[in-house]
């Protein structure tokens, strides 16, 4: 379950979902309206060398790929039906999180072989 804002280390997963939506419900409020429930992927994993701060670290990490598009339109009229850019962002295989803004993920580039 994700909340409706950026920054990474918000996001509920597993059991605590249940508890979150069950207490959500017990408190009346509408709050539950500020989340997505999404399901959860599993990306592949691969060893990979990461430098943080200069110091360089061993470890297993997964990326994700971001494709943004931009759309425009006037009525029924399509004015702009495109691909813009990207983001690839790469975090270690034990978080949970991937926010690049709250330090969980760094920004990355494309190597296809």
């Amino acid at each position: 379950m994700k909340p409706q804002r950026e920054g990474g280390g918000n996001n509920i997963y597993g059991d605590d979902v249940r508890e979150t939506l069950l207490r959500l419900q017990r408190e009346g409020s509408e709050e539950d309206a500020a989340y997505i429930l999404m399901q959860r992927i599993f990306p592949s994993i691969s060893p990979t060398t990461l430098i943080r701060d200069g110091i360089c670290y061993k470890d297993h990490a997964m990326s994700e790929l971001g494709v943004y598009g931009a759309y425009v339109r006037k009525k029924e009229n399509v004015i702009v039906n495109e691909q813009c850019g990207y983001l690839m962002r790469t975090k270690i295989s034990s978080s949970h999180e991937g926010g690049v803004a709250g330090g969980f993920a760094v920004l990355d580039s494309l190597y296809l072989t």
